[in-house]
């Protein structure tokens, strides 16, 4: 019978994860630019749109992953070109090489993953760490939660020229 991931979600320790995603939030909120528009990104992935109604004990995209996770791709697109990219492909890495080995564990500690994640995304895209690691943490939320195929998805579909597919 073999381990399918793609059809199962699973825990994380979703501490750290937050953390990474409310320091950031507090120390870019009032920048303009890239990270402002990447701190949209995680809050509209994780919350929905500002003044939406809020949902107890579970995270927006949970309502409807596929939107989310395409909302997601083309909203971290507009906030760095590349920064969708830069963002899922090494967290869906993770996700692969852990069904690979027929394991439930990401990594033995989580916080490490994300931090050694963060450098080369903040260097390819053009924010700084903190913001890297705070969108790497809500991939990592979303990707627990609702499985890889959502996000695969919206990763194929996104063409950079027209904003979508």
């Amino acid at each position: 019978m073999g381990f399918d991931l793609m059809a199962s979600t699973f825990v994380l320790d979703e501490a750290p994860l937050r953390q990474w995603i409310l320091t950031a939030y507090h120390e870019n909120r009032k920048l303009n630019g890239a990270p402002r528009r990447t701190l949209a990104a995680i809050r509209q992935l994780l919350s929905g749109a500002p003044g939406g109604e809020s949902l107890v004990a579970r995270y927006w995209f949970e309502e409807d992953p596929r939107a989310s996770a395409k909302s997601f791709v083309q909203d971290l697109e507009r906030a760095a070109p590349g920064l969708a990219h830069s963002v899922l492909d090494p967290v869906l890495s993770t996700f692969k090489q852990m069904e690979a080995r027929e394991s439930r564990d990401l990594a033995p500690n989580l916080p490490v993953l994300v931090s050694s994640l963060a450098g080369p995304v903040a260097l390819r895209s053009g924010i700084d760490e903190l913001l890297a690691s705070a969108a790497l943490s809500a991939a990592f939320l979303g990707i627990s939660r609702a499985g890889r195929e959502p996000f695969e998805t919206a990763l194929s579909d996104w063409a950079p020229n027209s904003g979508t597919k």
